[in-house]
């Protein structure tokens, strides 16, 4: 004889089933991803919406998690609303009527140029001759990540015997569409290279957390340590 359940019991296991399938539905959603367009038309995907708060849009990155920041003067909020919602009604659109099966439609790489994860950039080429000019040249260099940004780090080499003088580094950043995302002076260690010798430097970009390749141009001038020979008084050179 199968025993008789209460209705109150009853009604407790169908709210309970109702319940647990509507945590298992939550589940089962995707987290919101939100846009940030830079006035320099560069996209940044974002984990959830991103806050303004004072100078900064905060945000947290889709690969890693971690919290990053853009300076609120380099973003374009109305055009980051804009295409933030553009995503979210093409996610939500419902199927075409003649081919119900497939999927929602989603944005592809030809939409949208993904970022190169933090780190990846220019890994091929760090450590090699990145350029020269006459005298000097630069190598070694080295990607940085920090809350505000990117900094590259290298070495500024005399290929020369004799000291440099007022030696500079300039350095330029370039996204995957061969664009300039950011351009500086590097601070040097010094700006006198003794022969055969290095310095190294560092320049910060705020606001740049991404690019895919990095182009130097350095400068310095010889300086001739060897005192010009004493002519005679007539004129002609010593003998």
């Amino acid at each position: 004889m199968i025993p008789m359940i209460p209705m109150g019991k009853r009604l407790g296991i169908v709210r309970g089933a109702a319940l647990g399938l509507l945590v298992l539905g939550a589940a089962a959603l995707p987290a919101r991803a939100d846009w940030l367009v830079t006035r320099e038309g560069g996209r940044v995907e974002t984990r959830g919406p991103w806050q303004v708060k004072g100078k900064l849009v905060v945000f947290t990155r889709v690969d890693d998690g971690g919290l990053a920041s853009l300076r609120l003067a380099d973003v374009d909020l109305d055009a980051s609303d804009k295409i933030t919602h553009e995503v979210k009604v093409q996610a939500e659109a419902p199927p075409a009527p003649e081919a119900p099966k497939k999927k929602l439609a989603v944005l592809t790489d030809k939409d949208f140029r993904k970022p190169t994860p933090p780190g990846e950039e220019g890994k091929a080429d760090e450590g090699k001759p990145a350029a020269s000019n006459g005298p000097v040249s630069v190598s070694g260099w080295k990607r940085v990540d920090g809350d505000n940004g990117v900094t590259i780090e290298g070495t500024l080499n005399n290929t020369t015997g004799s000291m440099i003088v007022n030696s500079s580094v300039e350095v330029q950043l370039y996204n995957e569409a061969g664009d300039r995302v950011g351009t500086t002076e590097a601070l040097l260690t010094s700006t006198s290279v003794q022969p055969n010798g290095a310095v190294t430097f560092r320049a910060s970009f705020p606001g740049v957390f991404t690019f895919s390749d990095v182009k130097f141009q350095p400068n310095g001038m010889p300086l001739d340590m060897n005192p010009p020979a004493e002519k005679k008084e007539d004129g002609a050179p010593p003998s």
